[in-house]
């Protein structure tokens, strides 16, 4: 009985420390060029990430920058701010994999993979399965939230 209950609480211990792993991703990371901020959270097991800054927030009429490279003619009008470009991360060892990347700035949708290594998140955007031939952004954990204006 005690074996089993040792066990029990191991099994638990991993449970967990597994979910703080995944965890590790949520919060507000800057893109390696700069010039905006992504808010990754949790959402029914799956991560997502909303764009929560821009450094260039309007279009060149001084209104609040639209999805206007979108593939798709009905979504051109949404605003950018806000906008959720990370879709359907599940996680798993070390990985926070399945899901895609939508490129504002180009209307492009990506397969994409992500790991953190160093603090450094590594987000590998690809076509297909072909990760191999992917691209590789680093970003950053935003550590001062105020210099972005974020809650």
């Amino acid at each position: 009985m005690k074996l089993l209950s040792l066990g029990m609480l191991l099994l638990s211990a991993w449970a967990l420390s597994a979910q703080n792993d995944a965890d590790a991703i949520e919060g507000y990371w800057l893109n390696e060029e700069g010039d905006y901020v992504v808010n990754i959270y949790e959402k029914e097991g799956k991560y997502f990430g909303k764009v929560a800054w821009l450094k260039d927030s309007l279009d060149i009429y001084g209104e609040p920058l639209r999805d206007v490279l979108n593939d798709a003619p009905h979504r051109r009008t949404k605003f950018v701010l806000g906008m959720d470009v990370l879709l359907n991360f599940s996680y798993n060892d070390g990985y926070w994999r399945s899901g895609t990347i939508y490129n504002f700035k180009t209307g492009n949708v990506y397969n994409a993979k992500m790991t953190i290594d160093d603090g450094v998140l590594e987000l590998t955007g690809y076509y297909g399965i072909l990760w191999f031939l992917g691209n590789t952004k680093e970003w950053t954990k935003v550590k001062n939230k105020s210099l972005y204006g974020l809650k």
